[in-house]
């Protein structure tokens, strides 16, 4: 985690992939600046991946079939995200893919660098990105996320830039200068009101809660069926060779 010489600044560390350890560290490093009253949170993950979305060897090999709870768990996450009293911003470096996006979506700010894509894979693989949706929908138009589902392809910065999951594209030299420009932007607006406008988008137009939970529910079906089961279980086995 970075020590930025602001007070006001505190960083969230993405995982690349999301399991049961990553979800569960995840919500303790949010739990910590909750407790420590953070005024923006910043959110980053490699150079490479800012987040793939679930990790298919824990998926392939969970034995149980049951995933809700890290599904909740994640939920909860990302509706705090959505939520919560500090300013959230995401900083994008590479890719975000699935789950990843609903990171990303779940933020109040988005900064990613020329290289970075972005994509919903989960139609390719007989699933939906159910536990995501509320996220999604935060920034992308229900025919948007149609169009990336089905068709599980890559889109660059500048897509993303059009269609408002991105809101600066900036090269890797500027991210810290851009950064501290949006925060100086926003420092001034109360903590109160930051919450409250945020709790007010998030309950607008649909329960967004009962959007989740069936969101969840039908993934989590998915995830049970033989046929894709199967098919994550040999694509999880490649990824290890």
């Amino acid at each position: 985690m970075v020590t930025y010489s602001n007070p006001l600044i505190k960083e969230i560390t993405i995982p690349a992939l999301l399991s049961p350890a990553s979800i569960a560290d995840l919500t303790k490093q949010l739990t910590v600046l909750e407790k420590e009253n953070a005024r923006f949170i910043i959110l980053k993950g490699s150079d490479d991946i800012f987040c793939n979305g679930l990790d298919l060897r824990w998926v392939a090999h969970n034995e149980s079939g049951n995933y809700m709870p890290e599904m909740q768990e994640y939920g909860e996450f990302l509706k705090k995200l959505q939520t919560g009293k500090a300013i959230t911003i995401a900083v994008v470096k590479g890719k975000a893919a699935g789950g990843g996006m609903g990171i990303v979506c779940a933020c109040d700010y988005v900064i990613v660098n020329a290289e970075s894509e972005f994509s919903l894979p989960e139609g390719l693989l007989g699933l939906i990105p159910g536990m995501i949706m509320p996220s999604l929908l935060n920034r992308l138009t229900p025919q948007q996320i149609k169009k990336m589902v089905l068709t599980g392809k890559s889109y660059a910065s500048e897509t993303a830039m059009e269609w408002g999951i991105a809101d600066e594209v900036v090269i890797n030299e500027n991210i810290e200068v851009t950064l501290n420009q949006v925060v100086s932007s926003m420092k001034s607006c109360k903590q109160g009101s930051v919450a409250d406008i945020k709790q007010m988008l998030y309950t607008s137009q649909i329960n967004k809660d009962d959007l989740a939970q069936l969101g969840m529910t039908i993934l989590s079906a998915k995830l049970n069926e033989p046929d894709t089961k199967e098919r994550l279980r040999d694509l999880a086995d490649f990824m290890e060779d």
